[in-house]
Parts: C-alpha cells; sequence; structure tokens
C-alpha cells in the first residue's frame, strides 16, 4: 500500500486543533469539531458549607475518631499547622500505642509512656483536666487508641458537659469513609452520651472512586441508619481529596511549607500544585467550622 494510501487506527487518538472562534482547543467527533471541554469530565460544583456552632476565644480540646485509614491523621495535621500559624499554643498528644504518626510531624507531641490501656485512659483523663484547669488548647491524635475515648465516655457520664462547665470546649470530628460501618466509632460514643455540640461527620473524598460523583459514592452511608441518628446532631463536613498525600508522607513535612515555597522545589512537578489547591478546598470547605480550631 503506498505509503499516502496507509490510514491511522482511531483508537490512537483524536487530532487536536485550535479553534478561533472559542479561543479553545476542539476534537473531531464523526467529522465536526467539539470544543474539548466537552469531552472532559464535568467537576463537580463544590458541597455546600455547614455552619456550626461559634466557638470564638473558646479554648478547645480537638479529637478525631473513626475506623483505621480514613484520614483522622491528615485532618489533624491541618489543624495544628492552622493553629501554629495562626500564632495560638497549644498541647499536642498522641495516644495511639501502636503508631505514633502525629509525633512524626510535629516537636513536643505528650505521649503516655506506657502501652497500657488502663494507664493510658488515667494518662489522658490527667491531661484533660490539666488542659482544663489551665484554660489550655490541646489536639490529641486518637489513632486506633480511640477505645480510651469510649471507656472514659462510658466511665464518667456527662463527659463532655463536665469539659463545657470548665469553660473548654469539645470539639469532635468523625472521620468516615463509604462504608456504614465507618460511623460505628461516632455511634458507640454518642450512645455512651459523649456528644458534644461542636461534632462533625467529615466525609473524606480521598474514598470516592474514579468516575463517582460524592453522593453516588457515599449514598449507602448516607442513607444508614447511624448516619440519620448522628446526622441531627452533627455538621457535615467534605474533605477534599489529597492527591500528592504519597509525596508529602514520604518527606514528613508540613502541608503549608508547599504553600509558603519551602518545599516546592522538592515535589514533583504537579504535586505542589494539588498540595496548595488542596489547602485552599480546605480552608474553604472548613470555613462553617473554623472557630472550633484552637
Amino acid at each position: 500500500m503506498p505509503e499516502s494510501e496507509k490510514q491511522v487506527p482511531a483508537s490512537l487518538g483524536r487530532m487536536l486543533r485550535f479553534d478561533p472562534d472559542t479561543g479553545g482547543t476542539a476534537a473531531a467527533v464523526n467529522g465536526k469539531a467539539v470544543p474539548i471541554s466537552l469531552l472532559a469530565p464535568q467537576r463537580e460544583p463544590e458541597p455546600p458549607i455547614a455552619q456550626g456552632v461559634d466557638l470564638s476565644g473558646v479554648p478547645k480540646i480537638v479529637f478525631a475518631a473513626g475506623r483505621g485509614k480514613t484520614g483522622k491523621t491528615t485532618l489533624l495535621r491541618w489543624i495544628t499547622e492552622m493553629s501554629v500559624i495562626a500564632g495560638h499554643d497549644l498541647i499536642l498528644a498522641d495516644i495511639d500505642p501502636s503508631n505514633a504518626s502525629f509525633s512524626v510531624y510535629f516537636e513536643g507531641v505528650n505521649r503516655p509512656e506506657t502501652d497500657d490501656p488502663t494507664g493510658i485512659e488515667d494518662w489522658l483523663i490527667k491531661l484533660l483536666q490539666y488542659a482544663a484547669r489551665e484554660k489550655q488548647s490541646a489536639v490529641i491524635d486518637l489513632g486506633g487508641g480511640d477505645t480510651t475515648l469510649r471507656t472514659i465516655a462510658g466511665k464518667l457520664p456527662g463527659f463532655a458537659d463536665t469539659l463545657v462547665n470548665a469553660g473548654i470546649a469539645p470539639v469532635m470530628f468523625y472521620v468516615v469513609g463509604r462504608e456504614p460501618e465507618d460511623l460505628t466509632p461516632a455511634l458507640t460514643l454518642a450512645t455512651r452520651g459523649f456528644s458534644p455540640k461542636a461534632q462533625a461527620i467529615v466525609l473524606n473524598e480521598y474514598a470516592i472512586p474514579t468516575g463517582m460523583t460524592r453522593r453516588s459514592a457515599f449514598a449507602r452511608l448516607i442513607a444508614s441508619e447511624a448516619y440519620a441518628q448522628l446526622s441531627a446532631s452533627s455538621v457535615l463536613v467534605w474533605m477534599p481529596r489529597l492527591f500528592a498525600a504519597e509525596a508529602i508522607e514520604a518527606r514528613h513535612c508540613w502541608f503549608t511549607d508547599v504553600r509558603t515555597g519551602k518545599l516546592k522545589q522538592s515535589l514533583e512537578l504537579f504535586d505542589s500544585t494539588r498540595v496548595i489547591d488542596w489547602l485552599n478546598r480546605m480552608d474553604q470547605r472548613f470555613a462553617g467550622v473554623r472557630t472550633w480550631l484552637p
């Protein structure tokens, strides 16, 4: 076959051309020029921002609870960075005896010297008493040790109200993926009477498979009885997906190091853009509960 008669297989792609009328790129589809923007996946609109109770000027004890790998530590790292950058003093604590991930990113993280459950429980109670007495905000990474908080809530009726009466506000973020079972820690604490006014269900978009919308991905969880029970007393927050998570994890750095330019040059071409976009979305998505941060 002469070279001029050879045809390029359609599976190899489409020839694009610049469209002077729209100022964009066009693709040939069935012999017609179609703006390339119509062929790209449509980006979901931003979710509504729910407003939480105003805790301005009040010291806080911030917890995050949830099953493993739901993003609890990522959220607490962001909260801590925002608080430190704002110039606020706070106590940092990590009570997970098996994985001290929070301690990797910040100096001066307090940890119990025992891995005995009773010892950890006593240590956490003493820390909370100290924070309440000194009116000092704290961020506590429960990790897989969130059973400690459940035990305390079961032994101390009115645990959340006791902190409030002492002049310090408990703040709880329940970080969940797509499965209804991810709400089990929240449901357990609620049945034990721990239901602070500053309480949020954080749906982590990291769990959304490619091509699915937020609502379709989380449909089973949102339709569950546990969600119906908890949502009445909780603010709903959508946590954006951090696409460059592995690059940041590997460097044990702060997220905001990328925004300030401290880390940009050591990341791959698009990773810094992804982290900055994530930080901007976190600022937007958590605007309704911003006063919950220490």
